[in-house]
């Protein structure tokens, strides 16, 4: 549901639709329909510059913000939409028996509400065909609400007729770990750094490949060293190939660089 600071009204909803939020554009050139500024968020509100889409994203809580960072490293994963509407949602939705819209209007000047979708993600499976799927991410604790369910009754309705893959994900379904270890590698995709990434990263995957006994602490010190960078560069350089998945580690739990290079790397 949106209804942004002030009172929900025909002319806001016009000026949604006119500045084309949560419309037909994809990647780069999509908007959300809700902005973080705009709209009372249950925990943390985030502005991320996304890696695939070149955007900043607007994600109101904790949660979907996990659910972001998860979302980005699946290499299935090409492009996110986050804060979807449902505009048409009465022209789509045939069988609207029991559905309560009327619990969905705004207070102060009865004027409906937009509900949205969380994500709508676009797909590519390995013969490179793509796909939309939707996704709304839930606490388990507001599973419990029945207004929680009347919503959700809607969304799996709309998307239903829609021909869309839609689930709920909770809390639960979001390893706080992985979405860490994810925060913490993606940086260096973000970040303009003085060192060649390319080159020096090149040099490092070699370094650990052929020092597979050596404690990764002890190595990326002793890389430092030997290229004659600054100290944490090695570090830097670690975190980098993890993100561009030149190595494989165990995302679900923390990386401790105290562990021999082949007990960490997979």
């Amino acid at each position: 549901m949106t209804r942004s600071n002030g009172i929900w009204s025909r002319e806001k909803l016009n000026r949604y639709i006119k500045e084309g939020r949560g419309q037909s554009a994809t990647g780069k050139d999509y908007r959300p329909w809700v902005m973080v500024h705009e709209f009372p968020s249950v925990g943390r509100a985030s502005r991320i510059l996304g890696i695939k889409t070149g955007r900043i994203h607007h994600l109101h809580s904790d949660n979907q913000l996990r659910a972001f960072f998860i979302f980005e490293f699946s290499d299935k994963v090409v492009d996110i939409r986050e804060s979807y509407p449902l505009l048409d949602v009465m022209e789509v939705i045939d069988d609207k028996e029991n559905l309560r819209f009327d619990k969905f209007c705004s207070k102060e000047t009865g004027e409906q509400l937009v509900i949205c979708t969380n994500f709508v993600l676009t797909i590519r499976d390995s013969d490179g065909n793509e796909r939309h799927v939707a996704r709304t991410i839930k606490n388990t604790s507001e599973l419990n609400k029945k207004i929680t369910f009347e919503k959700l009754e809607i969304e799996r309705r709309y998307w239903e007729a829609k021909g869309v893959d839609w689930k709920i994900i909770t809390d639960k379904q979001l390893p706080r770990q992985v979405a860490k270890n994810i925060e913490w590698v993606r940086e260096t995709l973000l970040e303009d750094n003085e060192v060649d990434k390319e080159l020096l990263s090149k040099i490092l995957l070699n370094f650990l490949l052929i020092n597979l006994e050596t404690p990764l602490k002890e190595l990326l010190k002793n890389f430092d060293k030997e290229e004659g960078v600054n100290t944490g560069t090695g570090l830097y350089l670690f975190r980098y190939l993890i993100a561009k998945k030149e190595i494989k580690v165990n995302m679900k739990e923390k990386i401790n660089l105290a562990l021999k290079v082949k007990d960490l790397i997979l």
